[in-house]
């Protein structure tokens, strides 16, 4: 290997070579270099390891990380090395949610060395302890730490203030978790070196908010972030959630945006690092085509996803990925009774242990979302009473963090399951800040039928199933007509039926002419 004869001076610049490649988000290249630079002896290599460490969990590979470093850090000539190679290994540790060993690992550090070493590390430092202590929840302490540091230079400065919005976040402050981020991405920019990776990580959160939250300017403010991105495949994670959520927000602004939005999430799918994420990104454009009534093409793209979904793993996945199954069961609930209920039970069998550095982790929005997509399964099951209980639950939630859309439209489903005004008109109102999507288009159209019942108590897909049975269709052929199981529609005729009065196929017609709905 080429690398066992580097010179001391050559390892030198090795090691800078490899710290640039961090900084511009090329992890594998990173790593690749620090492996060959541990295979000489000297400082150079003490540091190529603590640089190795960091680059494994910065991707996620914190238990490699502590491998790496455990075995020799005891034994660093360099007591700076040292000091910064212990930071690493907390980092590491918190990462696997073993927060006695972090803690102790910092309590531990050279007070000695400490107080000689550089501003620079002494930051570092700090930033690590602020940032175990919110991985762990302690926010007070997150807080104080990051009040402490004195270093000003831009790339720890719009650390800690990125590190303040990720408090921020866990205090359920989404406007003050977007403003600081967008406040540190301007920092980090001045710096000489950017951290490229911190930069798509804020981008994630940037374009994740600008579909969640109501900001004048928000979503113009993530796509020029998005696109100001040098993306490497390395940041494969941060890149995809990113286009997929930009996607979704501009989408929010209205049909106008509907080709834009329908490419992101495209971009998406075709960037996406896991056959998980892969999931996600088909369900997206599943959602997406279903929204603009592109039924055949939304139906391919679901079963599509379907057929990935039996393949993965999915008590070995990461972090959010398993939620897709949540997801999953949401949009399969009006086209396949049997998989959404499948669906949601699988979810349900998979330990919820979430990363201790996943703002989701232990807050309500996890909770929010899988009450939703329970009430939409168990409202296509027509029990209406299980279902309003699933949707209060998510309203609640929604409404009290300011995820406007979100509670709109679930208010909209309360609305269906118990045809109380009250209902819509909540709807109305948290749909305020998006007159021109989807959801405020659904808003309208079942403003006709407030107070009323019949006609104006069923979706738009029961309404399909209604005229088929108007025509004299059976069960059977009006699953063949609208792509799904015999199951789902059987539990749209009991639903007619009930909006309707009736018990059978020949009452139904006979009183949808009564009505003069057909002829």
């Amino acid at each position: 290997m080429a690398s066992l004869n580097l010179a001391p001076g050559d390892s030198a610049l090795g090691i800078q070579d490899a710290k640039r490649q961090f900084s511009d988000g090329r992890y594998s290249a990173c790593l690749n270099a620090c492996e060959a630079m541990t295979q000489v002896a000297g400082t150079e290599r003490e540091a190529a390891l603590v640089l190795k460490a960091r680059a494994l969990t910065r991707i996620g590979r914190p238990a490699e990380a502590i491998a790496a470093l455990a075995a020799e850090l005891s034994e660093f000539a360099d007591p700076l090395t040292r000091l910064e190679g212990d930071a690493q290994l907390a980092l590491a540790e918190a990462s696997l949610n073993d927060f006695p060993s972090a803690e102790a690992t910092l309590a531990g550090l050279n007070s000695e060395t400490l107080g000689r070493a550089p501003l620079v590390i002494r930051s570092e430092l700090e930033y690590i302890e602020a940032l175990v202590a919110w991985m762990k929840g302690d926010l007070t302490h997150a807080e104080a730490v990051l009040r402490r540091s004195q270093d000003q230079s831009p790339l720890a400065a719009g650390k800690r203030v990125m590190l303040h919005s990720w408090v921020a976040a866990k205090r359920e402050h989404y406007a003050d978790q977007v403003r600081l981020m967008l406040d540190g991405v301007e920092i980090v920019r001045r710096a000489e070196t950017p951290d490229v990776g911190l930069l798509a990580g804020a981008a994630r959160i940037v374009c994740n908010m600008a579909r969640e939250i109501s900001r004048p300017g928000l979503t113009r403010s993530a796509s020029e972030l998005y696109e100001s991105i040098a993306w490497t495949e390395d940041l494969a994670v941060e890149h995809f959630n990113a286009a997929r959520t930009l996607g979704w927000a501009l989408a929010l602004q209205g049909n106008d945006n509907y080709l834009e939005s329908l490419r992101l999430l495209h971009r998406a799918t075709a960037l996406s690092p896991t056959p998980a994420w892969k999931v996600w990104g088909l369900l997206d454009r599943a959602a997406m085509k279903r929204y603009a009534g592109e039924r055949s093409s939304s139906s391919a793209d679901l079963y599509e996803a379907l057929e990935l979904i039996k393949d993965v793993r999915w008590g070995e996945t990461l972090d959010e990925e398993r939620t897709g199954l949540l997801y999953a069961a949401e949009l399969f609930a009006p086209v396949d009774l049997s998989e959404a209920s499948a669906l949601l039970a699988q979810f349900s069998q998979i330990s919820e242990a979430f990363s201790p550095r996943l703002a989701l982790r232990g807050d309500r929005r996890l909770d929010a979302a899988r009450a939703y997509s329970t009430g939409v399964v168990q409202q296509a099951l027509g029990d209406n009473r299980k279902a309003r209980q699933f949707f209060e639950s998510a309203y609640t939630v929604y409404k009290e963090i300011g995820y406007r859309w979100r509670a709109a439209r679930t208010a909209l489903h309360l609305y269906e399951v118990t045809r109380d005004a009250k209902w819509h008109e909540a709807a109305r109102e948290q749909i305020h800040d998006y007159p021109q999507s989807w959801i405020a288009s659904d808003i309208r159209e079942a403003s006709s039928g407030v107070g009323d019942d019949g006609w104006n108590r069923l979706t738009p897909r029961q309404r399909e199933v209604f005229n088929a049975l108007c025509e004299g269709m059976t069960a059977k052929r009006i699953a063949d007509r609208l792509q799904c199981s015999p199951n789902t529609v059987r539990n749209h005729i009991h639903w007619i039926y009930q909006a309707f009065r009736v018990e059978s196929q020949p009452a139904l017609i006979t009183e949808a002419r009564k009505r003069k709905l057909i002829s």
